[in-house]
């Protein structure tokens, strides 16, 4: 009877260190709106002069537009066991692929777990009528990185009609 107290009391022992090794912080995440911008060089045509002679061939010329998007931003992002925030976001509009947008994220490591060859976090981006025009993952690679490191441009990119992007929580599908 005694053995088996010993081993129950061990197991549980075993148990909770594991449950207390979590490196998920104990209150919940918020989120906070933050604006960032980019410039689109050929964000409008110019119209061609009233006084151009009919079949008159006339250039092309385009007006730099500035687009604001707003991104969702939680307070800390997990993926296995693993925690991250997003210190830094940059945005450049990336004329060769297909009117994208790229977007380059910096993430705070708050601590690595199960996961340790990366860090994933997903992101979903949002037209002005609130339809879904993309939905993926950034991604840290983790090889040499230790908590509290600071993982630089963390590339993702969503299409020039976002309005919106919502960071989250990565589910694997």
């Amino acid at each position: 009877m005694k053995s088996t107290i010993s081993i129950f009391l061990v197991l549980i022992t075993v148990a909770l260190c594991f449950f207390g090794c979590s490196n998920i912080p104990d209150e919940p995440a918020t989120t906070a709106v933050t604006n960032y911008s980019y410039a689109n060089p050929y964000g409008e045509t110019v119209a061609p002069p009233v006084n151009a002679e009919e079949g008159e061939k006339v250039p092309v010329q385009y007006l730099e537009t500035i687009n604001n998007i707003d991104f969702v931003i939680c307070s800390y992002n997990v993926y296995g066991n693993s925690v991250a925030k997003i210190t830094d976001v940059e945005l450049e509009y990336d004329e060769f692929s297909a009117f994208e947008v790229s977007g380059y994220a910096s993430l705070e490591m708050m601590g690595i777990g199960s996961r340790k060859d990366n860090m994933r976090i997903g992101y979903t981006a949002y037209d002005a009528e609130g339809t879904i025009v993309r939905k993926s993952f950034l991604q840290a690679l983790l090889k040499d990185v230790s908590e509290g490191d600071v993982v630089e441009d963390c590339r993702f990119d969503f299409p020039k009609e976002a309005v919106k992007v919502v960071f989250h929580d990565y589910v694997e599908e």
